[in-house]
């Protein structure tokens, strides 16, 4: 029996090429992502509901790219990795952003994943709004990051005759080309120093 001439259409299949076309585009509609298939708008609908299924499906690719968090992972350390893996996640499609942020988040792999780090944090003795806190804080941090991965490698301009402390500080500086890496690193590692202050206090009361 002859191979198909193209892939079977499954809702992985779907989600990939979306992710594709958002990656080469910033933007995909159901009609532009049957096109690219090769296939009818009704034919995506026996797969998917709709554009926002499709983009719960990208968030879920990306997720799956997220740290492990065990049981018995000291949350430092989890959160750490955690975090990591999320901004590396999304700065690999960092058009994929805005799509993503714009609805609320139903995808299982996804409130898997977060649901593992509200249970990391749970039993390190973290309550409730701190929980949610900290993984807002994270969500802040990891998603801001990711776009800066993709950024200009020259975000000041410098102009040496503008006095300023930033001009300043841009002719001084030696950071490199890993200033993201640097910037990023430096908030994560503030981020847990402040989660464990306040699961400090949370104990003195």
């Amino acid at each position: 029996m002859p191979r198909p001439s193209q892939p079977i259409l499954s809702r992985d299949l779907i989600c990939r090429t979306a992710l594709k076309l958002l990656d080469r585009t910033g933007r995909f509609t159901v009609p532009e992502l049957a096109q690219k298939l090769g296939v009818s708008v009704s034919s995506l609908y026996h797969h998917v509901a709709g554009r926002a299924e499709i983009v719960e499906g990208i968030r879920g690719l990306l997720a799956g790219r997220f740290a492990p968090l065990d049981d018995d992972t000291p949350w430092a350390a989890g959160v750490a990795a955690w975090a990591r893996s999320y901004r590396d996640a999304f700065a690999a499609h960092p058009a994929a952003i805005p799509a993503l942020v714009a609805q609320t988040i139903t995808d299982r792999v996804t409130l898997h994943q977060y649901g593992a780090l509200a249970g990391l944090l749970s039993r390190a003795g973290f309550g409730p709004d701190e929980v949610v806190l900290a993984i807002t804080m994270l969500d802040t941090l990891c998603l801001g990051a990711a776009l800066d991965v993709g950024a200009p490698s020259v975000i000041w301009e410098e102009s040496p005759g503008l006095d300023s402390p930033l001009q300043t500080a841009l002719g001084r500086a030696t950071l490199g080309p890993d200033r993201a890496e640097k910037g990023f690193e430096l908030g994560l590692s503030l981020t847990i120093r402040g989660l464990a202050e306040m699961l400090e206090a949370q104990r003195a009361h």
